[in-house]
């Protein structure tokens, strides 16, 4: 038990600053990240959406979809807004 609660504090505390970060962070630096800091981002923004209305919140797999799908074209766009629809 001791040992799930260091676990849950290392990682809340590692995943604070990717939170933060999803605000900032456009398609265009998405499609420059490698698989691992795209997965850090797509969990950050499923944890971000979980706070949503239950029909809207997407699960990693939606949110790697749509991302992969709607930032084709728009470098500029921050990934959130794409997530959520804006």
């Amino acid at each position: 038990m001791k040992k799930l609660l260091v676990s849950a504090a290392i990682i809340g505390a590692l995943a604070g600053p990717v939170f933060a970060q999803t605000e900032e962070v456009t398609c265009g630096d998405y499609s420059l990240m490698d698989n691992a800091k795209q997965m850090e981002t797509i969990a950050a923004l499923e944890a971000e959406t979980s706070q949503m209305a239950k029909e809207n919140a997407l699960t990693a797999d939606q949110i790697h979809e749509k991302l992969a799908g709607d930032c084709k074209d728009k470098v500029d766009v921050l990934v959130i807004d794409v997530v959520k629809g804006y």
